[in-house]
Formats: structure tokens, sequence, C-alpha cells
């Protein structure tokens, strides 16, 4: 019997546009679209800026890849880099099984091979879907237990999904799909999400490299070109009491839970899209919120108090965030600027919004209370849990519960597209962001994704 890592790595390999059903296609066409509009959305932040420079200084000379937002033709590995810290820097990607943030390392990966090869759309998705399976599949078998997860926790293993969607835009075999893991495995980050994710005095303000979700797609692609080259052996990375997962500091790992229903169950079909532009913790009391506000027509300068129970508190109760992701990981941020009613656009991170004398005296009102329930729920079952209380100055009080998944409103392809008109405001005019989301919808038809890629380029640098 093939080892899990052989296993994974012969799916990867093997995986073609006609063997995947029509619902992960359509998955597949909203994830890349969902990337792309956050992708632009980053563009325009000074965090987005930081890494298209460190791309263009240091992958300029080869035009293989487009960086989004800005039309600069770099290395593979280095669009993947930068394209992925594009996605990330408003915190506005997507989420797999609530286990990985696959869009932000798959689709710049994808969009970097796939464009230097001319590769088509179809092959585009099925490196997309490659790239969810895996990386999905491994973060779901290694999960700590709960009691580790407290102690050391990252999402170290997002490069595999990198690997395994760029692998099989290459068409790698499966022989040099498991050593392109093993490569990926040695450049994968350790699991340092601790050291800056929560109030931790030392670090802050926060670090924006977050996890470093761009140099993870990075590292994939690197990992999948290094076999491409010709670089043997690191074979079953995956395996064993010496696997990736000790490595990554798990202290369990369901080897059968790796490969289980593989080709059959499409995990994809999983994904959540981010409706907030914030940690994925905060978005059930946005949901919260949002309800009370239009229900009882809640202006902000109503508003007496805000008392408000929810996962992780401990983590995200910054009631005095320093910078953009500070804001981004700051429940009484996503509160208080959802009282206000501010748009959601790259401008809700931008300093002076974040220092604005109506949200830090909004924040002041704002009490976030611990519920250890609802962290055992969010450890143990993948189930997010709010309740939130606004006494008004008039006295009266009203509150508002919400589970996810079960109370997410539907957001779908509509809403996406919503999603990238609101980030590309600025940047691009309406009618090529209604461009690209018409080539995304059809993706399957496209002979050559670099004519998704000249899209993103913004419309006054031209190709």
């Amino acid at each position: 019997m093939p080892t899990v890592t052989r296993q994974l790595a012969t799916f990867a390999s093997d995986l073609r546009y006609q063997k995947l059903p029509s619902e992960a296609v359509a998955a597949a066409k909203i994830a890349v679209l969902n990337i792309v509009a956050a992708a632009l959305g980053g563009a325009q932040t000074r965090i987005g800026r930081l890494h298209t420079g460190l791309a263009k200084e240091t992958g300029g000379g080869i035009k293989d890849a487009t960086l989004i937002g800005d039309g600069t033709r770099v290395s593979r590995p280095m669009a993947a880099y930068a394209n992925g810290g594009l996605a990330f820097a408003l915190d506005y990607e997507d989420v797999c099984q609530y286990v990985i943030h696959a869009g932000p390392i798959v689709i710049p990966a994808v969009l970097a091979v796939g464009e230097s090869l001319g590769a088509s759309g179809k092959a585009m998705i099925a490196g997309v879907v490659a790239g969810y399976e895996l990386g999905t599949r491994i973060g779901w078998s290694m999960q700590p237990t709960p009691a580790r997860g407290a102690q050391v926790w990252g999402q170290q293993y997002t490069p595999f999904a990198a690997c395994a969607a760029a692998g099989n835009l290459l068409k790698l075999n499966a022989v040099q799909m498991d050593a392109a893991m093993g490569v990926t495995g040695t450049y994968a980050p350790v699991p340092s999400a601790y050291k800056y994710f929560g109030i931790v005095d030392e670090t802050r303000p926060m670090r924006e490299a977050k996890l470093g979700w761009g140099w993870m797609s990075m590292a994939g692609v690197m990992g999948a070109l290094s076999a491409k080259a010709g670089f043997r052996g690191g074979h079953g990375i995956l395996d064993g009491k010496e696997g990736f997962w000790i490595m990554a500091g798990s202290d369990q790992c369901d080897f059968k839970k790796m490969t289980q229903g593989l080709g059959r169950e499409w995990l994809i079909l999983g994904t959540d899209f981010k409706l907030h532009p914030s940690i994925a913790w905060s978005h059930p009391p946005f949901v919260a919120l949002t309800k009370l506000i239009a229900e009882h027509d809640i202006r902000s300068r109503d508003v007496e108090r805000v008392r408000v129970w929810n996962v992780g508190v401990t983590r995200i109760a910054d009631f005095d965030p320093q910078g953009a992701v500070d804001a981004q990981f700051s429940l009484p941020y996503a509160v208080a600027t959802t009282l206000l009613r501010e748009p959601l656009t790259p401008a809700l991170y931008a300093e002076r919004k974040i220092r604005s004398a109506p949200v830090r005296a909004m924040m002041r009102r704002i009490e976030c209370i611990e519920d250890a329930d609802m962290d055992l729920d969010w450890f143990k079952r993948n189930i997010m849990r709010t309740r939130v209380e606004i006494t008004l100055k008039n006295g009266q009080r009203v509150e508002q519960s919400a589970t996810f998944p079960d109370d997410k409103p539907k957001y779908g392809y509509a809403e996406v597209v919503a999603k990238l008109e609101a980030m590309s405001d600025g940047l691009l005019p309406a009618s090529r962001v209604s461009e690209i989301a018409e080539t995304v919808q059809r993706l399957d038809k496209v002979a050559d994704v670099s004519a998704l890629a000249r899209l993103l380029a913004p419309a006054k640098r031209g190709r």
C-alpha cells in the first residue's frame, strides 16, 4: 500500500478537469474570483505595496507572471509571494472546512504558474481543486488536541496546497510530486501564530507579514519547480512518527483522514468566503450586529453600551489597535466600525480611520466577555458562536445570537462580485471589473489564463 504522501501525490498529479464534478468546478471559480477581489483590495494598502515592492526588487528581470493591481511581471515564485500577500492584506480571503485559508496560498500559485505556461482555464481549475483538496486534507488530519493547540498552533501545512496546485499545472508525475512535497515541507515556516496572534505586548503592533501567507504560496511553487528541475528524494514528508505533523508542533495525526474519500468527496465544496475583512472570529458578531441595526434602526449616537460574548475573546479583545493588522484582529474595532456603518472597502483599515475619534469613542462603549464553552466549540467542533447585547441610551436593551456556519448569510457568486466591485474601486474602471467577473465565470472556456492576468493590471498601465 502506498504511503499517505504518495497517495496524495498521485491524486494531485493525476487530477484533470474532466474528473471534476460540476459543483467542484463552480466552487473553484468562486474561489478564484474571491481571491482576485481580495488581492485587488490588498494592492491598495500599505502592506500590499510593501509586498509588491519586495517582489519587484527580488523577482525582476524574469517576466513570467503578473503582480495583481500593479501590472509588473516578475518571476513565478515572487509573483506567488506578492499576490499571496495581497490576497491576505485585508484579511478578506476564504477558509476551507474551517481548517485552512487555502485561497491566498493556492490561487496566487496557480496564477503565477498558469500564466507562465499559457495554461488553459480548465488546467487552472484542476490545479485549484488539487491545491484545496490536499491542503485541506493535510490540515484536517494534523490538528492538535485542544490542550496542545493552546500552546502551539499555526497553518504551516498550507504550502503543500500551493505545491499540489503548481505541481498539477507543471504535470509532475507522482514520484516528482512526492519529492516536491518533501522540498515544500523543508521550506515551510514554524508554527508562530501565537507570537503575534493576540494581544502580545512585546510584539505590538502585530507583524504585518502575519503567518507569511505569500511566503507559503512561494514555498509551494518553489517545491514544485524544484522537482520539475530534477531535485529527487525527500519522499514521504507526511508519513510516520517523524512526519510533518510532529515537525509542525502537533501532538496527533489521523493518517486515515488524509485519504478518506479522496477523489470522491470534494472538500473544496466546504469553502467559506469571508463576508467581512477581518479574522473569522469577528464574523458572527458582525452578522448579529447587522441584524440588530436593521431590526431596530440603531444609530451609533443612540448606543450606550455593547456587550459581546464570543469565541477567542482573550486574543481579539484589542481596544487599542496600532495598525491595520491589529485592527483586523480586533473584535472591538469590528464591532465599532459596524455600528458606525463604515463601508467594507480598503479604507476601513486606513491609519486615519483606525485612530479616528468616532471609532475610538465607540470602542470605549464595548465590553468583550470570554466564554469557555464557545472556545471549546471552536476547538472541538469548528463552530463559532456569539451573543451580542446592545443597551441604548433610552434604556432599551436588545440582543442577538449567531452560530456559524448555520447562521451565516448566503455568500455566493453575486456576493463575491459585489466584493470585487468594492475592492477594485479607485483602481480599475467598472467595465474592467465586469470583464474580470465574466472571464472567471467562463474560466473553463478560456484558452490561455494570461487573458485573466492581463485584466488584473491597472488600466493606466496597459500591457
